[in-house]
């Protein structure tokens, strides 16, 4: 029994899940929500949203997974297809009750946009260069839009957060591109590191690393955002970043990408931590 949930717990991808959450409590916080049954209901149905996307995709990357992640449930066979289907199911009938919890503008955002978009991400987009990191950067940044729309049935207040995830989360998919190339290629997936080549993709990456660092600044300038804010985000942020222009310089090899694809998503929480503190500038007024 341990070993059948812990394969349901790494088919979801737990710990992205646990990121989703905090994306919610932050935005809550943010826009001076209480946390109460309505966050903690949209919290939920974010989490179930992001592992109804993950084990689809699983699915759909058997192919490719096992060469890119051998140890992921469905290619070890530590859990059946019709496992993964019935997983489906469950999270889909959760999805529509904690669904209906919420307001009717949110219901329509998921189920118009994250929804369809989630599944056209994964039959096609995803084999597009770029294509696929640009929807998958939308759909995780979309969460602080989303929990706006369930607090206040708005969707302009979060835009700023919405912004610095997005440049965030398209490098650390583009980089996660370069790790999974080897399985991409044998699965005739046209990713950008196999439609560009890896090195060049590996230059193009390094310059978008560089141009982000500068957009976060300029961001946080036209926004107006405190001196410590800035002090923060360079030491949180930028250091980390320029640590990684270095690695992707000195060693732009798969083990290079891996770590990195690991380190960007520890970086991340340290984000989602230093945008509580844009709490006190005029954005979210």
């Amino acid at each position: 029994m341990f070993i059948v949930v812990k394969n349901i717990i790494k088919i979801l991808r737990f710990h992205n899940l646990v990121l989703g959450a905090i994306a919610v409590f932050v935005s809550g916080y943010l826009l001076s929500k209480p946390f109460d049954l309505l966050i903690i209901n949209c919290a939920i149905v974010v989490m179930i949203t992001m592992g109804l996307g993950n084990v689809v995709n699983d699915l759909f990357d058997i192919k490719s997974d096992k060469i890119n992640h051998p140890d992921r449930p469905l290619v070890n066979n530590s859990l059946s297809y019709q496992n993964a289907c019935f997983i489906i199911v469950c999270l889909f009938f959760f999805l529509i009750y904690f669904l209906f919890q919420l307001n009717y503008f949110a219901i329509f955002f998921l189920v118009l946009f994250v929804l369809p978009v989630t599944f056209l991400y994964n039959y096609f987009f995803k084999h597009l260069p770029f294509f696929g990191n640009v929807i998958t950067s939308l759909l995780l940044s979309s969460i602080f839009i989303f929990t706006e729309i369930v607090v206040s049935n708005s969707y302009n207040r979060m835009l700023i957060p919405f912004f610095l995830c997005f440049i965030f989360t398209l490098l650390r998919e583009m980089i996660k591109d370069m790790e999974d190339y080897d399985g991409d290629l044998y699965n005739n997936s046209y990713t950008a590191p196999v439609f560009f080549g890896k090195r060049k993709m590996n230059l193009y990456i390094i310059i978008y690393t560089i141009l982000s660092m500068i957009a976060y600044l300029i961001i946080c300038w036209l926004a107006k955002l405190s001196t410590l804010f800035i002090i923060l985000l360079i030491i949180i942020i930028e250091i980390p970043l320029l640590y990684s222009v270095f690695l992707l310089i000195k060693f732009p090899q798969k083990k290079t990408y891996k770590y990195l694809s690991s380190f960007l998503k520890y970086l991340c929480l340290g984000g989602l931590l230093l945008i509580m503190l844009t709490k006190k500038s005029f954005i979210y007024v």
